[in-house]
């Protein structure tokens, strides 16, 4: 199985949180670690399934790795499995919480992706508005480094224990549905 965990950081909180979530799976699957910055949109397809991780940068945009991938994205067609997780602070920008994990996320399917594990419960987080909010779901792990630092291991553990659980039957090929 090729398995990737593609992320993009300005500040280094998602590079470290990315490998918080490698130690997560690494008794049972070997994911490749990426910097957004070294592949082109093309290169998504080379996995059969992708964690992406996004910070959401200044308020609600797309960290600049992610927002030159995002805008080749409409000349690829993508054939692989995706889960997301996403770091912003839902105390400075409550209108802005997870804003870019959503817009990569829904860019994403529209360009065929298979987006259908680890969507999380907004219960726990004190928000506003946030373009991650998928079926009143947050399509992918969502993190706040700044205002719960101290919830981010458990909700990692509780998250990749639900993607393991499921990473099977995606990459047999099987329609699965989001589950929390």
């Amino acid at each position: 199985m090729q398995l990737a965990l593609i992320y993009g950081t300005q500040l280094g909180n998602t590079e470290e949180v990315a490998e918080k979530i490698i130690e997560q799976f690494q008794a049972d699957y070997e994911f490749e670690l990426v910097d957004v910055n070294d592949i082109r949109a093309e290169n998504l397809n080379d996995w059969e399934f992708v964690i992406c991780g996004i910070p959401t940068w200044d308020i609600g945009q797309l960290e600049y790795g992610w927002s030159d991938l995002y805008d080749d994205l409409d000349n690829v067609e993508i054939n692989t499995s995706i889960a997301m997780f996403g770091l912003g602070d839902q105390g400075g920008y409550p209108e802005t919480y997870q804003d870019a994990m959503g817009i990569l996320y829904k860019k994403l399917i529209e360009r065929g992706a298979n987006g259908c594990i680890g969507f999380t419960s907004t219960s726990g987080h004190s928000f506003e508005k946030s373009e991650a909010i998928i079926d009143d779901k947050f399509c992918g792990l969502a993190l706040d480094e700044d205002q719960q630092h101290d919830l981010t291991e458990i909700r990692i553990e509780e998250w990749a224990n639900d993607i393991k659980k499921h990473l099977s039957s995606l990459l047999n090929n099987k329609k699965c549905v989001h589950q929390e």
